[in-house]
């Protein structure tokens, strides 16, 4: 798909696409079913509505290029819902889910008030990237439960559900689909428009949206934001902000050193490096494999790796990309 301008789509599953699907002006709905597919797909009890917390500004992310992209919300029984989605994995990455998580619990709490007011937190992380290579599923749901019998949970307060968005899962995926329940297929649904919508042509997406609640509005918002180029450049806008502040903080502490020295070369590198696993999986989502980030890392020479950026942000086809490396 493309915009009126010729410009290829952004896949749903880019952060600030993601954003705005599911926490702009009427994306309760939108927000709503995805969360019950994925409880669903789960076997957990359905939320009868939900209040974002944390509503999309556009504001908000052009006066800060660092904006955290997750979704808050809450539901009729005042459990806690986050949403986020991560392209890139990061060092100790589920410390930092369980992290968050703590922070959203703790918060519910205020002074002077006894834990018996401490509401379930439900956390949904989705990443492009394997996370537990143990496990075969795409869809994972973990609690804290006891050693010698898995069924006694210390708690119902937590639940931590991860979806990985790899090819290899989504193929397996795919594979049992056909012997899965409805829950299976509407999650099913939801994670083929995040990671195909900006592929699909206006019939297949009429297909993939009839029968699941929620999809069609949020196809709509799709293709609201993607035809919008504040926000498409913003995208962009936000990778260069952290390559701008990662700039500043090493010219402060290399201000009066001799520039192109080893260190330097090697810091810009590796950030370029890291820069271009997050973004290429959301540009070429078809044609990123785990190998493809692999190759980007082991690239030694700057130069190669910011020909793949500029290739990248000039939308080029992959094959562009695949001649560089």
């Amino acid at each position: 798909m493309r915009t009126s301008s010729g410009k290829p789509f952004l896949p749903a599953a880019a952060d600030i696409v993601f954003q705005y699907i599911f926490s702009s002006a009427r994306s309760e709905e939108c927000l709503l079913h995805f969360i019950n597919a994925v409880r669903m797909s789960a076997g957990r009890p359905l939320a009868q509505k939900v209040e974002i917390r944390n509503p999309f500004n556009l504001k908000d992310y052009e006066s800060d290029k660092k904006t955290i992209l997750d979704i808050k919300a809450t539901d009729e029984m005042d459990r806690t819902y986050d949403v986020e989605i991560q392209t890139a994995n990061e060092l100790a990455f589920p410390e930092r889910m369980l992290y968050y998580w703590a922070q959203l619990y703790a918060g519910r709490l205020f002074s002077g008030e006894g834990y018996e007011q401490l509401r379930p937190v439900v956390s949904i992380v989705l990443t492009r990237f394997p996370l537990f290579s143990q496990l075969t599923d795409l869809h994972n749901v973990f609690n804290i439960a006891a050693e010698k019998d898995p069924k006694v949970l210390l708690t119902k307060h937590f639940e931590m559900h991860t979806l990985e968005l790899t090819k290899p899962k989504w193929d397996r995926f795919m594979e049992q689909i056909s012997t899965v329940p409805e829950g299976q297929r509407l999650l099913r649904n939801w994670i083929d428009f995040l990671l195909h919508s900006n592929q699909k042509t206006e019939a297949e997406m009429e297909t993939l949206t009839c029968g699941t609640p929620g999809l069609e509005l949020a196809y709509q918002k799709f293709v609201e934001v993607n035809s919008d180029e504040r926000m498409r450049e913003l995208a962009w806008a936000r990778e260069k902000a952290a390559r701008d502040e990662h700039g500043r903080l090493l010219f402060a502490k290399e201000e009066g050193r001799a520039e192109g020295r080893a260190e330097e070369r090697a810091v810009n590198r590796a950030f370029l490096a890291q820069s271009l696993r997050r973004m290429l999986p959301l540009f070429y989502p078809e044609s990123v494999t785990a190998e493809t980030l692999e190759r980007v890392w082991n690239i030694e020479e700057t130069e190669r790796l910011q020909e793949i950026m500029n290739a990248m942000s000039e939308q080029k086809p992959f094959e562009r990309i695949a001649e560089i490396l």
